[in-house]
């Protein structure tokens, strides 16, 4: 089958020639890779037509607006029965996409891919291992994929109605969940990873999960997960409360579950980066705890941001 990749771009100009380059040069080469611009303030565009100049496989688009219209215009404008996704800010393995395209030779209608990080400072792989899983930690049964690596038929995009577009973030995991709701088969394809950067700041990284839990309170995701969040760090406050009182009999439960807590994210940065010297496994398991907290309070803020939002209709929540 003809296979398409797409991806949307905004403002990479930095990071396009790694990004274009890793899909151009696939093992498995694509017919054609199709990128939607949404409204690049940069350069972006232009690099995108002079790219296009020498590789007459890449179609560019301009859709402005969220991510969801821009991959669903690049989707249209594709002419692949195989619709890869990526994100640009990304690159991948030089075997991504013949990973993914293999998983349709059996009984599989979306592929889903993995990625993994690109960390090269201590607060890079420290923010790695607090957002990145391993794959030990994933249950293929209910893996859903991020669009920075899946593939699936056009005609399963077609039949779903796209990527939601009234949905600013999170709209992957919504299209994930229209798709897992008609039954479509999911292979989990671990091989075909893409790699990607932290959040250069940690006001980025607050941000990127401001809006990750504000896009769950849009779609009404994961409440439960939230609610766990909400009374574990309620249950940490009111055993400091009773340690700061004079009750010192509390510090071990607290010490306790707070290694519980952070476990996994111990556990992923060994899994990430297994030759790391002592003293790098020192400073990050010193900033790993940092992370997870600033990460928590952004998703405890944004999460009944996201509510209030699609409460009030200031967000025209379509249900899926």
């Amino acid at each position: 089958m003809k296979v398409s990749i797409i991806a949307t771009v905004l403002n990479e100009e930095k990071y396009l020639k790694e990004f274009l380059d890793s899909l151009f040069s696939q093992s498995y080469s694509p017919d054609e890779v199709v990128i939607s611009d949404g409204g690049s303030g940069d350069n972006t565009l232009q690099f995108l037509k002079d790219y296009s100049l020498k590789e007459s496989r890449l179609k560019v688009v301009v859709a402005e607006g969220n991510i969801s219209l821009g991959r669903n215009a690049a989707i249209r404008r594709a002419s692949g029965e195989i619709i890869a996704v990526t994100d640009a800010g990304a690159h991948v393995c030089r075997d991504w996409l013949k990973y993914l395209v293999e998983s349709f030779n059996g009984d599989g209608d979306v592929a889903c891919g993995f990625f993994a990080p690109v960390a090269d400072s201590i607060y890079e792989k420290s923010l790695a291992s607090v957002t990145v899983p391993i794959e030990s930690e994933i249950e293929p049964e209910k893996f859903l994929p991020s669009s920075r690596s899946v593939a699936f038929l056009k005609s399963s995009w077609e039949e779903v109605g796209g990527y939601p577009e009234w949905l600013p973030i999170c709209e992957d995991l919504v299209f994930d969940l229209k798709l897992r709701k008609r039954r479509y088969k999911f292979n989990f394809t671990p091989k075909a990873v893409a790699f990607w950067r932290p959040r250069p700041t940690v006001q980025k990284f607050f941000r990127q999960y401001f809006l990750y839990a504000r896009g769950d309170g849009h779609a009404r995701l994961w409440w439960r997960r939230h609610l766990i969040r909400y009374l574990a760090y309620l249950n940490g406050a009111l055993i400091i409360s009773m340690v700061v009182s004079g009750s010192v009999m509390w510090l071990l439960p607290f010490f306790i579950g707070a290694a519980g807590y952070l476990a996994k994210f111990y556990n992923r940065f060994l899994g990430h980066f297994p030759k790391e010297s002592n003293k790098t496994l020192v400073y990050c398991f010193s900033l790993i705890p940092f992370f997870v907290v600033v990460g928590d309070i952004a998703k405890m803020i944004g999460y009944p941001w996201g509510n209030y939002q699609r409460l009030t209709k200031k967000i025209n929540y379509e249900p899926y």
